[in-house]
């Protein structure tokens, strides 16, 4: 029986009573509504954050551009967009665009994705010795912020296909010959190879606080992708197998003088990180510091920031730490100087309310009745919740400064439109991942 008879037998099974008049064999379910408690929530932060980069960046926005509500003004615009692009993927499944072919939609998104990431890479704008942006009709666009959603479904639609593979092997009786290694490469060496392509050229912009987030989206997705232990032994091994024949060789036969060159550029272009971490470990005894006053001054303003807030805090407002005594506050180290206007109380407010939305999500996940839903799901949530944890951790002086921007809430316009992009891909895997469960079985069945 072919494809479309298959489908049309079941549509007739679904829509046709029987003859003695009772109910249809499958009744349709009716279309699911939109989650509304997860929309309300986000509606909820989107509402604070707006409240917050009002408060944190009318001083900035005054002395930059005689205007307090500037940069509330373009957050407002990008969040518009963003909300958009949410809606538009809550109600429309790219996997139904591509007549739910997964590897159709597993190369397309991952051939955008490494992309994006090799045309920035080439001839992105340069600042601060980083090539990370496009300007694109005045508006500084990020491309890395897009390939961490693409990514999340191109590895939703491989893994998806790849299951789809072995049900159809297994029926069809696979010799068991080698079987650990196909599957090794099949589940994790594929697809963990190609992400770490793009994680490498997104590295070499240099962007290392977005590929440490890409590569928590992809652990974190694969997690949930449901591959085997067996696999994942298998396939570290298969990887460091191949990095120590290939790269060993290589790395023995380079000349000194390349060797040297690599070196330099490398410590040139991550110079950065390296004092990033000197001043998140330095010792404040420690008197043979090379460190510098004007080196650990935001850090250090930022920290008294959230210390001077006390348990309320100084008032909404009243913030002394946004003058200028922390650079660019509208961005890294708003939650700093919300937490000074607010104090503990509003600070774990905050923070309650990202667990809210977290608790949320994972139900989401949890309820998912495929493969592909479930991967796109837990990705897009790693994605919201790895960056909030970071810049709050940064601020709490957990980790080191990572320059990530805390969701929903920091000033950002790539960021904050595919925050909300990733964001409407949850709302739309509770509303259609779940739906076409009797349908699908019955499918099966008469397949």
């Amino acid at each position: 029986m072919s494809e479309y008879e298959s489908k049309a037998k079941i549509e007739q099974l679904i829509e046709t009573p029987t003859s003695h008049g009772q109910e249809p064999i499958l009744k349709k379910r009716r279309m699911k509504l939109t989650n509304i408690p997860l929309l309300i929530i986000l509606f909820v932060i989107l509402c604070i954050g707006i409240i917050i980069l009002y408060s944190v960046s009318s001083p900035i926005g005054y002395a930059e551009q005689q205007d307090s509500l500037f940069y509330v003004k373009k957050q407002i615009r990008f969040t518009l967009i963003g909300l958009a692009m949410a809606v538009f993927v809550n109600f429309v499944d790219p996997l139904k665009i591509l007549m739910r072919k997964h590897i159709l939609l597993a190369l397309v998104t991952y051939g955008l994705a490494l992309g994006l990431a090799a045309v920035t890479l080439v001839a992105g704008q340069t600042y601060n010795g980083a090539r990370r942006w496009f300007i694109i009709a005045g508006f500084q666009f990020q491309p890395s912020e897009v390939v961490k959603v693409l990514l999340v479904v191109s590895l939703a639609a491989y893994r998806q296909f790849v299951v789809n593979l072995k049900e159809k092997a297994n029926a069809s009786g696979e010799p068991k010959k080698m079987k650990p290694v196909r599957e090794a490469m099949l589940d994790f060496v594929i697809p963990i190879s190609c992400a770490v392509v793009v994680d490498a050229l997104i590295l070499a912009e240099p962007h290392g606080s977005c590929a440490l987030i890409i590569a928590a989206i992809v652990f974190i997705s694969t997690l949930a992708s449901g591959i085997r232990l067996r696999s994942w032994i298998v396939g570290i091994l298969i990887l460091l197998g191949f990095v120590i024949v290939i790269g060993g060789p290589a790395y023995m036969l380079m000349p000194e003088e390349q060797v040297t060159k690599i070196e330099q550029k490398v410590l040139g272009n991550f110079s950065h990180v390296f004092k990033r971490i000197a001043i998140f470990t330095q010792d404040e005894d420690d008197e043979e510091s090379e460190l510098t006053a004007d080196d650990t001054r935001q850090i250090d303003n930022a920290h008294n920031a959230l210390g001077s807030g006390g348990m309320w805090g100084v008032g909404m407002g009243m913030s002394r730490s946004k003058y200028n005594y922390i650079d660019e506050a509208q961005n890294d180290y708003i939650f700093s100087v919300y937490v000074e206007e607010t104090g503990f109380v509003g600070g774990m407010f905050l923070i309650i309310l990202y667990m809210i939305m977290l608790v949320m999500c994972m139900v989401v996940i949890w309820n998912t009745t495929s493969v592909y839903y479930r991967v796109v799901a837990a990705g897009c949530t790693a994605h919201i919740f790895v960056e909030a944890f970071m810049n709050i951790a940064v601020e709490l002086q957990i980790i080191p400064s990572t320059g990530v921007t805390l969701p929903f809430i920091s000033y950002g316009g790539s960021a904050q439109i595919f925050l909300l992009l990733s964001f409407g891909f949850i709302l739309g895997c509770s509303r259609y991942g779940t739906l076409g469960e009797e349908k699908e079985k019955l499918e099966e069945k008469t397949a």
